[in-house]
């Protein structure tokens, strides 16, 4: 670990130290990435969990309850290809639970049900329930725009699902999946950064790096070389961006976390530091 510290700190502040990286066997970048995103991902877990599992807890909670709350005990739902059944009068409604309902309520302020079940219902009641899906005797209709946009809506006949039947006792048994979740809630969200981590830095980023390499290679030839030491190269110079990345993503108060997988500012910011340690080195050549 002490080499890898030494490491992190020169790719973070000694140019002239990428010398030594153009020199150094592509097993040792390798490495050197692989522990740092290692420890970042860590870093994310552990934040996540501390920031993150009481509210994944309560959510679920409330969800679970919610669910059977609302739900007829005397309910029995058939939703099949040749169309829809109850033992209820329609029409059905499901209102929005509440966890969806804060989060979306800068997008769909007029949303307020979740799913109405209507076997005469046709798109404009979509409007007159204010809902999100609509399902009635031989299509489901979703306002793919959450309530506003009727260019947005998607409609897909009852024939391309299978038959659905709901009653009391598959709801609670659900629920208490839900209830399992947030008893859990530690875990469940150590998994979901723990994958979120493994995804971002080994596969998109190891993506993004190889195409990165590739322009550098084209702009900085007489400096790296091959292929593979422009790889190598990015390797260490992405270092500052991640760093930065993942001390936003901890300072996060928003869960999930909205970030798309290469923001312009992260790819500006390792640019710049690349070409900036390159410039000196074709100053001073390997």
């Amino acid at each position: 670990m002490q080499t890898f510290f030494r490491t992190f700190i020169l790719s973070l502040t000694r140019p002239t130290y990428y010398k030594d990286i153009l020199q150094a066997r592509f097993r040792f970048s390798i490495k050197y990435y692989i522990v740092l995103s290692s420890l970042l991902i860590l870093v994310s877990i552990i934040a996540g969990v501390i920031n993150y599992s009481a509210s994944v807890k309560a959510d679920f909670t409330v969800t679970a309850k919610e669910l059977v709350q609302d739900f007829p005990a005397d309910l029995v739902l058939t939703i099949a290809p040749g169309g829809i059944t109850a033992t209820k009068d329609f029409p059905l409604i499901a209102q929005i639970p509440s966890v969806l309902m804060r989060s979306w309520t800068a997008s769909a302020s007029n949303l307020q049900n979740l799913v109405v079940i209507d076997p005469d219902g046709e798109i404009t009641d979509l409007e007159k329930y204010h809902a999100l899906i609509l399902i009635n005797n031989s299509h489901i209709i979703v306002n793919n725009g959450l309530g506003g946009n009727g260019e947005s809506i998607q409609s897909t006949p009852l024939r391309d699902f299978p038959e659905i039947r709901l009653d009391y006792p598959k709801m609670h048994q659900f629920s208490q999946t839900l209830v399992f979740i947030a008893h859990y809630a530690c875990a469940f969200t150590a998994g979901y950064f723990a994958l979120m981590g493994l995804v971002s830095f080994f596969i998109w980023r190891v993506l993004y790096l190889a195409v990165f390499a590739f322009g550098l290679r084209l702009i900085y030839k007489s400096t790296v070389g091959t292929y593979a030491k422009a790889f190598q190269m990015s390797l260490h110079s992405v270092t500052l961006p991640i760093l930065i990345s993942t001390t936003l993503e901890v300072a996060s108060t928003v869960f999930p976390i909205p970030a798309s997988l290469f923001p312009g500012w992260f790819m500006v910011v390792h640019a710049l530091f690349t070409f900036s340690v390159l410039g000196r080195l074709e100053k001073h050549p390997v």
